[in-house]
């Protein structure tokens, strides 16, 4: 059953998501807001406590992953995480006008996007202007020590969570008066476990 929610800052949201996405490890999952009750109480409005920008990627359900329920999780999915005009007027609306406090981008290991970019797959139609972002952090990432697609995935996290951050005017301004907290993490698909990066 859903129950009337605080107000959260940002580090309290992404606490709430690590503490779920550690239940999500142990398989100690309490599924929260599941029942009937929480979707009916749900039809007036919505008051999630984050934005998730995750990969589209069918192995990585934000909702799952943090162990939440209906409406505590505003999702956006898009092939590697990327972020276009579309993205940042949803996170926009969510930061602004349902006061969502934390924004995650969340990168996950073996991208299916980053390594066809990696391979150098020539990606036709509208799926390769999911190439310069990708191919940005595979550059960035070149020689690093590691599994060289798993780093461009968490470089592509971060540079991901700098764009929003520093999206003008609104998302910029309420991160400035620390309203909002925008967070790069990762999701290790053997583990389970998420990172914040």
């Amino acid at each position: 059953m859903r129950t009337a929610r605080k107000k959260m800052t940002g580090q309290e949201a992404l606490h709430v998501l690590l503490a779920g996405n550690r239940r999500f490890v142990s398989g100690k999952l309490e599924h929260p807001n599941h029942c009937e009750e929480s979707r009916r109480g749900l039809v007036a409005g919505q008051e999630p406590i984050a934005v998730v920008l995750a990969c589209a990627d069918a192995r990585v359900p934000p909702v799952d992953i943090f162990d939440q329920g209906l409406g505590d999780l505003f999702i956006l999915r898009v092939a590697g995480n990327i972020v276009n005009d579309h993205i940042l007027g949803s996170i926009e609306y969510a930061v602004a006008h349902l006061h969502t406090p934390l924004v995650m981008v969340l990168g996950h290991s073996s991208c299916g996007a980053v390594s066809a970019v990696a391979q150098g797959v020539r990606l036709e139609g509208h799926i390769a202007s999911l190439t310069p972002s990708i191919d940005a952090a595979l550059k960035r990432t070149k020689g690093q020590d590691g599994h060289w697609t798993d780093n461009a995935a968490k470089e592509l996290a971060r540079a991901t969570a700098r764009k929003i951050a520093d999206s003008e005017p609104i998302v910029a301004d309420l991160v400035k008066e620390e309203k909002v907290l925008v967070v790069a993490a990762y999701y290790d698909l053997a583990t389970g476990e998420v990172v914040v990066l």
